[in-house]
């Protein structure tokens, strides 16, 4: 069922992200080297600059990433805010790390 007359092949191009990166990096931390992952997903550069935040969750992945910033670009939208979506994650669980040692973190994955 269809709420929206939309033009044919526009639903299946909203639903899509523009671009999906997947980062991978080590960090030199506590004496040794440890590796992580993150993703970084753009879902609308209809307004642009784009805007979200990063997650930091031991379960993250791409798909989640994805759906988040699909989220951004409706908030954004529906409250008439000039900003396209984003979203990043670090697939992470910050307990198990100081402040200091999130933020080396972080700014190596951004």
């Amino acid at each position: 069922m269809s709420f929206l007359d939309l033009p044919e092949g526009l639903a299946e191009r909203i639903v899509q992200c523009n671009s999906t990166y997947t980062v991978r990096f080590g960090v030199r931390l506590r004496g040794r080297m440890y590796n992580f992952i993150g993703w970084r997903s753009v879902h609308s550069e209809h307004c642009e600059p784009v805007k979200g935040g990063i997650r930091y969750a031991a379960n993250a992945g791409a798909e989640e990433v994805e759906a988040l910033a699909a989220l951004m670009t409706l908030k954004c939208s529906l409250v008439d805010v000039p900003f396209g979506g984003s979203k990043g994650a670090l697939k992470i669980d910050p307990r198990d790390w100081t402040p200091q040692e999130l933020k080396r973190i972080t700014r190596r994955l951004t």
